[in-house]
């Protein structure tokens, strides 16, 4: 009798475990700041890609991405036209465990809609520190 007594508490508080468990809120999706989301964008391939305008985000349903829409430059050729392209970032889970903000893709429609243009099979880490400047 004294073992079923023992079962039923031990049964009783692994249920509550699972309730309360259930019940607690999920850790939130860290922020991804725009500064250093420029900042990735303009040191990812600064040969060819110079932020002029940040937008703004864009939250899609998951809760793991981010869509930015830039404004682009080619440093190199100041007569080239800046193109509107579209920054993904996604939020990884590295195997460690540690959540980190990626680029993974730069797209534009610039040449009309059924045409895409960009790179779509990126995967830059987004440093959430900014670069300190020694002078």
């Amino acid at each position: 009798m004294d073992c079923l007594k023992r079962a039923h508490a031990v049964l009783s508080l692994l249920l509550f475990s699972l309730v309360l468990g259930c019940n607690l809120p999920f850790l939130p999706t860290p922020p991804l700041p725009v500064a250093a989301a420029r900042q990735t964008l303009d040191q990812w391939n600064p040969q060819y890609c110079k932020v002029v305008e940040f937008y703004g985000f864009y939250q899609p349903a998951e809760a793991d991405t981010q869509l930015a829409y830039v404004l682009i430059a080619n440093p190199k050729d100041p007569a080239a036209k800046p193109v509107i392209f579209t920054a993904q970032f996604k939020l990884l889970t590295r195997p460690e465990g540690n959540q980190e903000w990626f680029l993974t893709s730069l797209t534009s429609h610039s040449s009309g809609l059924s045409r895409r243009q960009g790179w779509d099979n990126l995967l830059i880490p987004v440093k959430m520190k900014p670069l300190q400047v020694v002078e």
